[in-house]
């Protein structure tokens, strides 16, 4: 009997405790599940918190990045407008300083960096006189290029070569004499040496040479004479200075452009060593062209018909300019 009484006593406690028990265990697996739900909630949310500053930051920076974008271009028009005002003012004070002169000349800037240019009267026609042994070599240096001619060739003076003038070989005994065609070339340009120049173009054949000019400029010029504009001069010495093909002669003529013998107008207030130029005189034709090596280099030529004091005016004005350029 006391153990049917012990074991009535122990059924009566499980049936207590048990119970208990499981309530228990359920109240903490719903306790658990709510923690777990807070806890999704709360990541959930941050997650949606991060999204949002992370749009927030991006917008921001695109603000930003926007923002510099539209200064920049507010500095780069006020500059652009700056530049544009200076070149005007440059233009004017050009056109001024010739005054009555303005129509007797023709003038052709051009920035080889930037592309900026200035042109006056510069498609008017005007006796190129010797700043035509600029082409001339240029054709001689593009004939060597590709074998039609030697630098070593042997040129012989003809009595229809000689002409007066500029040059140092009219004072020397030229019966029978021949000269290098490079030596030749050198003469044409550092002496402006007429009968140097007459052999080389002798060599080539006047309308050949003239047919190739037209091919280098792309265009037709008057072939009744020597005859050129401001702006065919600048696009000739435009493919010097850039020398496309990479001929080394073309090299060889800017260095001797530098040693002229002459330095009473484009280079005459500027350092010569940086002038790679060619002057030209016919009767009342007074030119100058060339290729100014500053930190910006740019190429110059003027042409003038009848203008008196013409060295200082080509002096002057090739002065303004190289001021310009280097004040960008």
């Amino acid at each position: 009997m006391k153990f049917v009484k012990l074991g009535g006593f122990l059924l009566i406690i499980l049936a207590i405790v048990i119970p208990q028990q499981v309530l228990a265990n359920s109240d903490y697996e719903k306790t658990n599940t709510v923690e777990i739900n807070a806890a999704t909630d709360k990541s959930k949310n941050n997650q949606s918190e991060n999204k949002v500053e992370d749009n927030n930051s991006s917008n921001s920076e695109s603000t930003q990045e926007e923002q510099l974008e539209i200064k920049e271009k507010e500095l780069q028009a006020a500059k652009e407008a700056q530049l544009k005002a200076k070149k005007e003012k440059l233009e004017n004070e050009i056109k001024k300083y010739l005054g009555n002169n303005i129509n007797n000349i023709g003038l052709s800037y051009y920035d080889v960096t930037s592309g900026e240019s200035i042109n006056i009267n510069s498609d008017k026609t005007f006796l190129a006189a010797s700043t035509v042994k600029v082409q001339l070599n240029m054709i001689l240096a593009d004939m060597f290029a590709n074998g039609q001619a030697s630098q070593s060739e042997q040129l012989t003076y003809t009595q229809a070569d000689y002409e007066e003038g500029t040059g140092i070989l009219q004072d020397t005994n030229l019966s029978n004499k021949s000269y290098v065609t490079a030596t030749l070339s050198d003469y044409s340009i550092i002496h402006s040496d007429n009968i140097a120049t007459n052999m080389i173009m002798r060599r080539i054949g006047y309308e050949n040479f003239r047919n190739l000019v037209d091919k280098k400029l792309g265009t037709a010029t008057n072939h009744s004479g020597n005859y050129i504009t401001a702006s065919q001069e600048t696009s000739i010495l435009r493919k010097l200075y850039e020398n496309e093909d990479s001929n080394s002669y073309y090299l060889h003529i800017i260095d001797i452009m530098k040693k002229t013998d002459f330095h009473d107008r484009l280079d005459k207030y500027i350092n010569t060593n940086i002038v790679a130029h060619k002057v030209g005189n016919y009767g009342n034709y007074v030119n100058d062209v060339g290729i100014v090596y500053t930190n910006k280099p740019y190429i110059i030529s003027i042409y003038t018909e009848g203008v008196s004091n013409t060295n200082e005016v080509i002096a002057h004005i090739s002065k303004l300019i190289y001021d310009y350029q280097n004040e960008k």
